[in-house]
């Protein structure tokens, strides 16, 4: 009777190791990627060369910088979060969602002043989203570090009251004012650099003097804390900020030298 319950066993129990096996091979050789909506073609481009040379499965899941972070928090699940600003990294150290001594820096970011194509409101400056009638568009303060820089920016110019009377929206994001610029919604907003490049037949971009700015964006990389493939997510990492690699950041528009920052920002 034993024997014979034996001999039912050991298939099961061969199925059972087997499949533990697949499913710690497929681990070892899969990556999930928490990133920012608005960097996808860059990531795209990366995570596919990322995938030929080291034949690993990339899955990239996208959304805002806040929304992703909330998923992979309330999943537990990501081997590595792409912040779209330093700002969400932070938040991601608070809730010890990332290994803060893997954070590393992927590109810059500027922010800039953007107008339609053509630039029919004749806005060369600060001065110009003073002035009336014009719609100007920023993102919410309380959710976006451009939207804390953009009355950072105003005030220092001493222009902070007259611009915010030509504020007729926050949006919740870049990309959202972004589309309220296309719609023709506004007349002027202010976005970082890189989004240029999302539509470079349809916006201008109008650059700060470097003393007008009072801060910068960093895009933002880190393992985290629920990786079940830290050396891969580690991996993955050293690729994504080798100079080759950052080299795709550059052809989509962003900063990805500290030194070369320093013409736009001091």
């Amino acid at each position: 009777m034993r024997r014979t319950g034996l001999r039912g066993f050991l298939p099961v129990l061969i199925i059972l190791l087997l499949s533990c096996f697949a499913r710690s091979t497929l681990y070892a050789r899969s990556l999930a990627v928490f990133a920012a909506a608005a960097a996808r073609p860059a990531i795209n481009q990366v995570c596919e060369a990322f995938e030929d040379k080291c034949g690993v499965k990339v899955e990239v899941n996208y959304g805002g910088g806040g929304e992703v972070l909330s998923r992979m928090i309330l999943g537990k699940r990501g081997d590595v979060y792409i912040a779209p600003e330093q700002s969400f990294m932070a938040t991601a150290r608070e809730k010890a969602a990332v290994k803060p001594e893997s954070v590393r820096t992927l590109a810059y970011m500027v922010p800039v002043i953007a107008v339609e194509n053509g630039n029919p409101k004749h806005i060369s400056g600060l001065a110009d989203l003073a002035r009336r009638g014009v719609r100007v568009a920023i993102t919410r303060p309380e959710t976006t570090l451009l939207g804390r820089y953009a009355p950072e920016i105003f005030k220092k110019a001493g222009l902070g009251e007259d611009i915010e009377r030509n504020i007729v929206t926050y949006a919740s994001d870049p990309g959202s004012l972004l589309t309220l610029l296309l719609m023709g919604k506004v007349d002027a907003g202010i976005i970082w650099h890189f989004y240029e490049t999302l539509a470079p037949d349809r916006i201008e971009v109008i650059l700060f003097p470097p003393e007008q700015l009072t801060g910068i964006g960093e895009m933002q990389v880190a393992i985290s804390t629920y990786s079940r493939n830290p050396r891969l997510a580690q991996q993955f990492i050293d690729f994504v900020t080798s100079a080759q690699d950052r080299a795709i950041f550059r052809e989509h528009g962003y900063i990805v030298d500290s030194e070369e920052v320093r013409r736009y920002w001091r």
